[in-house]
């Protein structure tokens, strides 16, 4: 897994997600087949969970390797 910043149509700041992909190229592959990308965030609430995340690849515009 590797942390990526993911900016999404209609959003001023990235999220930074926690996705199970190791470069570019597999999360490039893995968008271009499937609806949503699923996830974590990479920092804890407050009870110390990593929240779950799913993001539809169709509202992604940029995704930056953060890691």
């Amino acid at each position: 897994m590797a942390i990526y910043q993911v900016y999404l149509m209609g959003h001023t700041h990235p999220l930074s997600l926690d996705l199970p992909f190791r470069d570019l190229g597999d999360l490039m592959a893995e968008a271009s087949r499937t609806k949503f990308l699923a996830g974590h965030l990479p920092m804890a609430d407050d009870h110390g969970v990593c929240r779950g995340v799913m993001v539809a690849t169709g509202r992604i515009q940029c995704i930056i390797e953060a890691d």
